[in-house]
């Protein structure tokens, strides 16, 4: 058996009983410690229990840079890991070899290849965007060719060329070890989940060569994307993105987004495929958490990453008037930042809260596992997600902070995914530039916390729980396979295929 067919990790039981049998193939699964790796590692178990069976195609885990083994002991019986490693594409490696040749003749300076493909590439694929010095991140309606900066927009399309070939080529290895699959198992379905989103392409290749139905899973917006990482926000990435995701879509026969704004705009995007498009969020979870610990100081708590457009520097305002207004000291009130959160925008993140008042007030802690960002969440009186780039996704830490007994505060504009979400609920929901509601907000809960009251957790029933919406979504993944489906599908594969070709 070659390397690539010999499972990373195998959780007993894997023969037991016929079964269904999935194929998923996501860049990002346990043990990546990533946001993108949580949602199919925990929508595993409800298909277990479902009496599904699920292979994983997934990045190798020689390619992450931190690993959380922990979490594979977590993922239920019947469940099979493979690793595909993400190779530096040719374009890449020549490259580097240039700008190597280019520093041994000018050693000192920048080097440019480093600056983009490190800054761009890596921060599009891992979500962790690097200050530059220009504009971390470009609103999708001001990607446009112009006569004006042309050497960045060529380096812009060059890097967004270069994402496209590192995830292509990820994408054709990952589809050649499912093909390989494919032929000594039977599988039901493929399963893709993006971004990066190519994994979608790797699924229609195995759907179109095996003959079995494939299933989109899109954690964020493609095509639709409303911002892009500076370095490679070119007409060039959204031209690609248009016409991979026409293709694969026109293949699907369920395309599942997590909001119902995504799906909405997806829809209108596609009418044709309207009734194949459903949503499933990602929903809180079960799992037992430390027991909130509250002391005397009231604390404001961020777990993650600050990038693209998660600006804390309102937060820190309306922190500094509330500070300013009720005379508290760094004993009373303070804010603790937890993961990639020592700079934002190129600009040490103490010397933001210094400049908005709040020196001595801010703490930092390193990037954890999920078992110590849990520990630290259980310490939050108010536990904040920061303003992000897209109003069509909801950032997965809003699910995880509802099981802790904690205040939530979201940075988010009206009718964005994550305000309709907590629209009817006990969290504060204001506008990332409205300082004067964040200072009330969080001037609210102080003195509330100040008089002896406590927060107590948001994740209560079903309506924000992973559970119910892991039963929608398996409900559709099996309503689309039954037979007269499954025949209708075929059908309309045949007919895209003679359309626009395989």
């Amino acid at each position: 058996m070659h390397d690539s067919l010999r499972p990373l990790f195998e959780n007993g039981q894997v023969c037991a009983g016929p079964g269904r049998r999935l194929l998923l193939i996501s860049y990002h699964f346990a043990p990546a410690q990533t946001a993108g790796a949580l949602r199919w590692e925990k929508f595993s178990r409800y298909a277990i229990d479902r009496g599904w069976t699920l292979d994983v195609v997934m990045l190798h885990p020689s390619n992450l840079s931190v690993l959380d083994t922990t979490r594979l002991a977590t993922l239920p019986p019947g469940i099979r890991v493979y690793g595909v490693p993400d190779l530096v594409p040719w374009a890449e490696r020549l490259e580097r070899r240039v700008w190597s040749l280019y520093r041994r003749i000018r050693p000192t300076g920048n080097t440019p290849g480093r600056n983009g493909l490190q800054a761009g590439v890596r921060a599009a694929a891992l979500g962790s965007a690097r200050s530059t010095g220009r504009a971390q991140s470009i609103g999708q309606g001001q990607i446009a060719w112009s006569c004006r900066g042309l050497p960045g927009q060529l380096r812009r399309a060059y890097y967004a060329w270069l994402d496209y070939a590192r995830q292509g080529q990820w994408a054709r290895a990952a589809a050649d070890v499912a093909l390989a699959l494919t032929t000594s198992r039977t599988y039901e379905a493929v399963i893709t989940c993006g971004p990066p989103h190519m994994a979608h392409e790797a699924g229609r290749r195995v759907a179109v060569k095996a003959g079995i139905p494939s299933i989109m899973d899109l954690r964020d917006p493609w095509s639709l994307v409303q911002r892009l990482p500076e370095a490679i926000a070119s007409p060039v990435w959204l031209r690609l993105a248009a016409r991979h995701e026409q293709r694969t879509i026109a293949h699907a026969a369920l395309i599942v987004t997590n909001t119902d704004p995504a799906r909405l705009a997806l829809q209108a995007r596609y009418p044709d495929a309207g009734s194949r498009i459903i949503t499933a969020m990602n929903g809180y979870d079960e799992d037992p958490q430390p027991p909130s610990r509250h002391a005397r100081r009231f604390t404001i708590a961020y777990a993650g990453a600050m990038y693209l457009d998660r600006d804390p520097r309102n937060l820190f305002k309306a922190t500094a008037r509330v500070v300013r207004e009720l005379g508290l000291g760094p004993s009373d009130l303070g804010i603790e930042l937890m993961g990639d959160v020592e700079t934002f925008d190129g600009v040490p993140t103490q010397v933001i809260a210094a400049d908005e008042g709040l020196h001595g007030f801010v703490g930092l802690k390193p990037l954890g596992t999920r078992r110590e960002a849990a520990e630290f969440l259980a310490q939050g009186s108010l536990l904040v997600c920061l303003p992000q780039d897209s109003d069509m996704a909801i950032p997965s830490k809003i699910f995880e902070y509802m099981q802790f007994d904690a205040w939530i505060l979201a940075l988010a504009d009206r009718d964005s995914a994550t305000e309709l979400l907590l629209r009817e609920s006990e969290a504060d929901v204001v506008a990332p530039r409205d300082v004067e509601g964040l200072a009330a907000a969080i001037r609210k809960r102080y003195l509330q916390y100040a008089r002896g009251e406590r927060p107590t957790r948001l994740a209560t029933g079903t309506r924000y729980s992973r559970q119910e919406q892991a039963r929608r979504l398996f409900e559709a993944i099996e309503g689309c396979l039954s037979p007269g489906r499954a025949a209708r599908c075929r059908q309309i594969d045949t007919a895209v295929r003679s359309a626009i070709g395989s």
